[in-house]
C-alpha cells in the first residue's frame, strides 16, 4: 500500500499488475509490460497524474457515498486478470456485476473495457433486460457462465444483510473471482434508457 506515487517501488512489481486506489471509483492503471511502460514517460507521466489526483479526490464529497468519507486513500497492487478471446489474444475479463435487493435481481455483463465498452443486462434466468444503463447493450450478448448458478448463490450470500449490493465477480476458465462489493452503483447517477427503469429498480430497494 502507497500513501502517494512516489513511493512505489517498480522493481519489486512483477512483469504486469494493476494500480489501483483504495477509496473511489475509476482510479485504475492497467500494465500489461512493465518494461515498456517504465520506458513510455508521457504513458508512465499520465498514469501517475491520474493516481494522484484520484487519491486527492473524495468520493463523499461527489456523491456523499458515506462508506467512502473516513477511508484514508491509498494505491494498491493487485495480479492482472486476463482472458483468452476467441482470437487467442489476451484481454481484460468480463465483469459480471450482479446486483441483488435481498436476491438478484439483475446481472450486468461488462466486455471489453478500456477498449469498446459494451454491457448486457440479463435478468436471473440469463434473459435480456430491455434496457441499457450507460454503456450500450452488446449486439452480441455473452453466453451463461456454466457455474452460473455459483456465482448467483456467492452474490446472494454476499448480500443477505444489506438492503442492496452489487457483488462483482470475474469468470476465468471456470474459477470464480472476486471483484469488488458495492452499495452505491455508479454513485447513484448512471442514465437508464429507457428512464422507467429506473424508477422500477429502484423500487426494490426497502430501506428500513
Amino acid at each position: 500500500m502507497y500513501k502517494s506515487v512516489d513511493e512505489i517501488d517498480f522493481s519489486k512489481l512483477p512483469q504486469s499488475f494493476v494500480l489501483k486506489t483504495n477509496h473511489d471509483s475509476g482510479g485504475v492503471v492497467l500494465v500489461k509490460d512493465k518494461v515498456a511502460f517504465l520506458k513510455d514517460s508521457k504513458s508512465f507521466s499520465e498514469a501517475m497524474d491520474k493516481l494522484t489526483q484520484h487519491l486527492n479526490t473524495n468520493f463523499y464529497t461527489l456523491y456523499r457515498e458515506w462508506h467512502y468519507k473516513d477511508i484514508e486513500p491509498r494505491i494498491f497492487v493487485e495480479e492482472m486478470l486476463l482472458e483468452t478471446n476467441a482470437n487467442g489474444e489476451a484481454k481484460v475479463p468480463s465483469d459480471y456485476k450482479i446486483h441483488c435487493f435481498g436476491k438478484t435481481k439483475y446481472i450486468q455483463v461488462d466486455t471489453d473495457r478500456f477498449v469498446e465498452h459494451t454491457r448486457s443486462i440479463f435478468d436471473e434466468n440469463w434473459n435480456v433486460m430491455p434496457f441499457s444503463l450507460c454503456y450500450p447493450q452488446s449486439t452480441t450478448p455473452p453466453s451463461k457462465p456454466l457455474n452460473f448458478m455459483t456465482m448467483l448463490t456467492i452474490a446472494t450470500g454476499l448480500s443477505m444483510p444489506f438492503a442492496m449490493l452489487r457483488v462483482d465477480l470475474y469468470n476465468i476458465q471456470g474459477k470464480i473471482i472476486a471483484g469488488e462489493l458495492t452499495f452505491t452503483h455508479g454513485g447513484g447517477t448512471e442514465k437508464f434508457t429507457p428512464n422507467e427503469w429506473d424508477r422500477k429498480l429502484g423500487g426494490l430497494w426497502k430501506l428500513s
